[in-house]
């Protein structure tokens, strides 16, 4: 749907939809996997606009989560015993060195649509 030019808040109220009125279990598992899809591109676009602030800022991106931890704890993201936000599935995503960008973790649960 985003790629058709959709926005996400109405793909989300659309799978919302579908996931809240199916009987069909596996209606609600493909809508319940675009929401977590949805939710972690709020995510990550959130996280790319932290990690930007911290490189105007610092002239470097961050090392490691734990140097935006507590810019991140402000974005109200769930955050592992590392200090690293963790997508809709619970797993940790992975800032990408060097490059002021965050990605899913290989082993996630959220689907790469």
């Amino acid at each position: 749907m985003a790629a058709e030019g959709s926005s996400r808040g109405t793909a989300r109220e659309i799978y919302l939809r579908m996931y809240e009125q199916s009987g069909d279990d596996q209606v609600k598992t493909m809508a319940k996997q675009h929401l977590s899809y949805l939710d972690s591109l709020d995510q990550r676009e959130a996280l790319r606009k932290v990690l930007s602030a911290y490189q105007s800022k610092m002239g470097r991106c961050p090392s490691s989560w734990k140097e935006i931890e507590p810019v991140v704890r402000m974005l109200r993201l769930p955050i592992d015993a590392t200090g690293a936000p963790v997508d809709p599935s619970g797993s940790p995503y992975v800032l990408v060195g060097g490059k002021c960008e965050v990605d899913l973790n290989p082993k996630t649960g959220v689907p790469r649509l």
